[in-house]
């Protein structure tokens, strides 16, 4: 005798929640937050993912007279021009220097984007949300 689809269906979901109470419960997994890991001299750090635009390599760069040192210039990034900044210079480390690891951040601020020079883009790293905005050792002030 053949059973109706809708009572297959039934007869799989109570089989299948019978072993339910052994799975975890939701409220006790903990909150992850995603971030984009960098070297910024000789410092790991990361900054939230929905911060970061997307990840570029070091582009060519327009200096600008007049400026400091740790502000390298404008990039032209597919017709929009980029603010590029030293991060490691502008906190007084040594300033990046153009090879294969060494990319721009492109942040967004709401109304204004940045290219963020660093030394190495070290991939997607996932926190708990405890973990976010803690507080960072080993970085100076920033150059003025």
């Amino acid at each position: 005798m053949s059973q109706d689809p809708f009572s297959v269906l039934q007869t799989m979901e109570q089989s299948g929640t019978r072993g339910a109470p052994l799975l975890l419960d939701d409220s006790k997994l903990a909150v992850l937050w995603s971030g984009v890991a960098f070297r910024l001299g000789d410092l790991n750090l990361v900054t939230p993912l929905d911060h970061v635009l997307e990840v570029l390599p070091y582009p060519e760069v327009t200096p600008l007279p007049g400026t400091k040192s740790w502000l390298k210039g404008l990039a032209n990034i597919r017709g929009n021009l980029l603010t590029i900044v030293d991060l490691p210079e502008y906190f007084g480390k040594s300033p990046v220097t153009k090879g294969v690891r060494s990319r721009i951040l492109v942040m967004n601020t709401g109304e204004y984007s940045a290219g963020l020079l660093v030394n190495e883009v070290l991939g997607l790293r996932h926190f708990d949300e405890e973990t976010e905005g803690q507080a960072l050792s080993g970085l100076e002030e920033p150059v003025g």
